[in-house]
């Protein structure tokens, strides 16, 4: 694989913060401390996937946390009031979070509204919808009861790779959370969505040029709505390693997530611009945010502080998307010139 610059760069940020804090925080580098990140931000990388797919094509998802609210709700009723078992809630919860996605995408094609318009409007509206369904309202005595059904907190499982390696008696390695290997798959396969495929092509090809992908025969349209739909999708995955977790739903689930996908994404090198970007780098945005946080919190930094440094890494990140944005106008306009 050939990492463009911005990629590049990432990595070693990344692998400089994790020396940092390795050489800086007591217990950073434990086996107990790798198994935290990796279960505390995996659902992170996949919420970091899926927004990458608007950005692509120059949209944004501000819904995609609320999304992932409604998804954990209808979860929660499904299981607790109406007893469906969890083989079945499970597919539900999947094509639940779709259609939010591809309602997105419709209203953006269809009534011509501008991604940040449109998703702020669902973000208010699934937000309210998640209020309106939740069994916690609606039952009483719900409030407390966990969710039990193993096909829904299996979710929440852990694998011993280094006993099955046999290596635990001589490194100590964490035990490897389910959510980690979703993301893995789902990593494997947006990358060969992105790459193999013709719609991976048509989707750069529509986020680098709307005007010239519409001319070249493709179907704007179309490959808008399964980019919201393929973040919808990614919402309604989290949202069930969210309840696995924590073994129930809350109208709060998802908040800040919107925000904290879009640094990811951006911090990962997708250009705001649109057209640019792919999925290894808001996997490691994601992971690279996680162990920002877990080692300032190690370190004894307050919360606020913590949100200061974390904006100011966004920043950085923004702001040399933009200045290699400025470069690749510069290097066009003077090809063009020379033609």
């Amino acid at each position: 694989m050939m990492f463009r610059p911005a990629t590049a760069a990432l990595l070693l940020f990344f692998a400089v913060t994790i020396a940092f804090f390795c050489a800086a925080a007591p217990g950073f580098a434990s086996a107990s401390n790798v198994e935290n990140l990796m279960s505390g931000f995996s659902f992170v990388a996949i919420l970091a996937m899926g927004q990458t797919f608007p950005i692509l094509v120059r949209g944004i998802d501000l819904s995609i946390g609320a999304i992932a609210a409604v998804v954990g709700m209808v979860v929660f009723d499904l299981t607790l009031i109406f007893h469906v078992p969890g083989y079945a809630i499970l597919p539900l919860a999947l094509l639940v979070g779709a259609l939010a996605g591809m309602v997105n995408g419709a209203l953006i094609v269809v009534l011509k509204l501008q991604p940040f318009i449109a998703t702020l409007a669902t973000l208010a509206a699934y937000r309210g919808l998640t209020y309106s369904i939740s069994g916690r309202q609606l039952v009483a005595g719900l409030t407390t009861k966990p969710i039990t059904d193993p096909w829904i907190v299996g979710i929440e499982s852990y694998f011993d790779l280094g006993g099955w390696l046999g290596l635990a008696g001589r490194l100590a390695m964490p035990w490897f959370p389910l959510s980690f290997f979703l993301m893995l798959a789902l990593f494997a396969a947006f990358e060969v969505l992105l790459l193999g495929t013709r719609f991976g092509r048509d989707l750069y090809a529509v986020g680098g040029n709307h005007e010239a992908a519409r001319l070249a025969g493709i179907n704007n349209a179309m490959v808008i709505v399964v980019a919201y739909t393929i973040a919808g999708f990614c919402a309604a995955v989290a949202a069930l390693i969210m309840v696995a977790r924590f073994t129930t739903a809350t109208e709060a689930m998802g908040a800040g997530m919107e925000l904290t996908s879009i640094a990811a994404a951006v911090i990962g090198g997708v250009s705001l611009a649109g057209g640019i970007g792919s999925m290894f780098g808001p996997v490691i945005g994601a992971f690279l945010l996680g162990a920002v946080l877990i080692g300032l919190t190690l370190l004894g930094v307050p919360q606020f502080v913590q949100q200061i440094i974390t904006g100011a890494i966004l920043l950085v990140a923004v702001g040399y998307d933009r200045l290699l944005a400025a470069r690749r106008e510069q290097l066009a306009i003077g090809i063009s010139g020379g033609a």
